[in-house]
């Protein structure tokens, strides 16, 4: 058993504000002064520059909005505690990804070859200028690649950016974002390979990503040039290009000088046998029954309990209709539910969407079944208010503990906003991962790749909801372990996280300007 891992799970439940912030560097955006630069077109959008495109969805400083004090009571719970002498404060810019506290702790590095459309090399994605800035000259691709990728990219998180907000909590919303980050590229990444834009002349082509979380760290960090204390590496993501050889294996371990001579069992829990791609029709999309897609729900078919003979013991099950979720057009209009929800009920169709895209398989190096996929409903068409276990297989939910949950949920909520969404969502999912047989698999790694789980799951939710025009928030300040006897969890089984669904509240879209059209 890895026991500070352990004991970071049982006793970090909830962020806890730092004593003096300003003991923490203020500068946002890294630089490096002197390093040769590459710009990237902009507006991303009409570039047909598939690489620009993907790094301006991912990292890029898209939007601008003007907040107000209505903006942050549900955070003070007072108009006295908001700050008021500079009105520039209330103009911020955002990312395409949502952060914890709005802290952006995510970088993207591009390890570029000679069909990336940019000049080969290690480069850092700078949000601010939209340009790569150059580290290193030369093609690094093999030293982190599994397949022959056009262009790997490779996602790290700031620590102490979290740190500064959060305290010891910053590992955790750290490993979530790295999960969020992930989900974004590959529906990003498969987006634009849907629509044909940023393929052909670039040379990356349109055939989609696959991502990994398990990888000699040290090896990635030494070639980035980073500090391991202050910005570690999270996720690898390669972008494909057409034809990929399913015989190809993944580069040497010689590539990688750092793991090659440590000792083979800290190897084998520094990058452990990667989870094989699912082959067939649906290329790991979805499962047979909900693939990507459109963005339409087929029909408004109510939920209703399932007609197949249950087994004696077996808990009650409701089928959900056939959903297609477009998470390439969620990503262009996702945004959090800043002033909850109305209240108004959900349809059967908006809840099977949501849950399709919340269950859906990933093309990454872990197991599918990393994190179980539990909900609540109350307000859903056709579905008894209650507590649930999605099965994405059979696109059914289980039912776990029958009644009201609006009660309990705002018993687990800490802010107001947090509360006002428990009284007036329609859905919240809550992934629960087992730190036992995570760890069982993944050695010391399984608490960081869990979490990533999770985030990923509830931001392809998140993604989904937007295109159906269903309004989410990912919070973090809930107590989700008194939730816990509720779902009937036991041993070392746990709810990760959760996000808030339902109709967006008619005041709750804030003025806001797209900077990158």
């Amino acid at each position: 058993m890895s026991d500070e891992a352990t004991r970071y799970q049982e006793d970090v439940h909830t962020p806890t504000e730092v004593a003096n912030p300003e003991a923490y560097p203020p500068r946002l955006v890294k630089s490096y002064p002197g390093a040769p630069r590459h710009p990237l077109p902009w507006p991303p959008e009409r570039a047909g520059h598939r690489l620009g495109r993907l790094l301006a969805d991912l990292g890029g400083i898209t939007r601008a909005q003007w907040l107000t004090p209505l903006d942050m009571l549900p955070f003070t719970d007072s108009f006295e505690a908001i700050p008021d002498d500079d009105p520039l404060r209330w103009l911020v810019t955002r990312r395409p990804t949502p952060s914890g506290g709005a802290r952006y702790s995510a970088e993207w590095y591009v390890l570029a070859g000679p069909d990336s459309g940019v000049p080969t090399g290690v480069h850092y994605y700078d949000p601010a200028r939209h340009d790569l800035v150059r580290l290193r000259s030369g093609d690094y691709r093999s030293w982190v690649a599994t397949r022959p990728a056009a262009t790997v990219l490779v996602q790290t998180n700031v620590f102490w950016r979290l740190a500064a907000k959060y305290g010891e909590m910053y590992y955790r919303l750290a490993c979530l974002e790295s999960g969020i980050q992930v989900a974004q590229a590959l529906a990003v990444a498969d987006g634009q390979g849907a629509d044909g834009q940023g393929a052909g002349d670039q040379g990356a082509g349109g055939q989609g990503a696959v991502a990994r979380l398990c990888f000699p760290d040290a090896d990635i960090t030494e070639l980035l040039g980073l500090d391991a204390r202050e910005e570690g590496v999270h996720a690898v993501v390669e972008l494909l290009p057409p034809p990929v050889p399913s015989a190809f294996g993944g580069p040497s371990l010689a590539a990688f000088p750092l793991a090659a001579r440590a000792h083979a069992a800290v190897l084998a829990q520094s990058r452990p046998g990667a989870e094989p791609l699912r082959a067939g029709a649906d290329d790991g999309d979805g499962d047979a029954t909900v693939r990507g897609g459109g963005g339409e729900v087929e029909g408004e078919a109510e939920a209703g309990a399932s007609s197949a003979p249950a087994s004696p013991g077996a808990r009650p099950r409701v089928d959900l209709p056939h959903a297609v979720p477009d998470l390439a057009a969620g990503a262009r209009t996702r945004h959090a539910a800043m002033r909850g929800f109305s209240g108004a009920t959900m349809s059967a169709g908006a809840l099977a969407t949501v849950l399709a895209a919340y269950g859906q398989r990933a093309r990454w190096d872990l197991p599918a079944d990393l994190v179980e996929f539990y909900c609540v409903v109350a307000d859903v068409t056709g579905v008894p208010s209650g507590a649930y276990r999605y099965h994405p297989e059979e696109h059914q939910l289980e039912l776990v503990s029958e009644g009201d949950p609006r009660q309990r949920l705002r018993e687990a909520a800490l802010a107001a906003l947090t509360q006002q969404g428990a009284r007036t969502g329609n859905l919240w999912l809550l992934p629960v991962g087992d730190a036992e047989a995570a760890e069982e698999r993944f050695g010391a790694r399984w608490y960081r790749v869990q979490q990533a789980a999770a985030g990923a799951a509830l931001h392809r939710a998140c993604l989904a909801a937007a295109a159906v025009d269903v309004a989410s928030r990912i919070q973090n300040d809930v107590l989700t372990h008194l939730l816990d006897a509720w779902f009937g969890l036991e041993g070392r089984r746990r709810s990760l996280l959760m996000a808030q669904f339902g109709t967006e509240h008619p005041a709750g879209p804030r003025p806001e300007f797209r900077l990158t059209w």
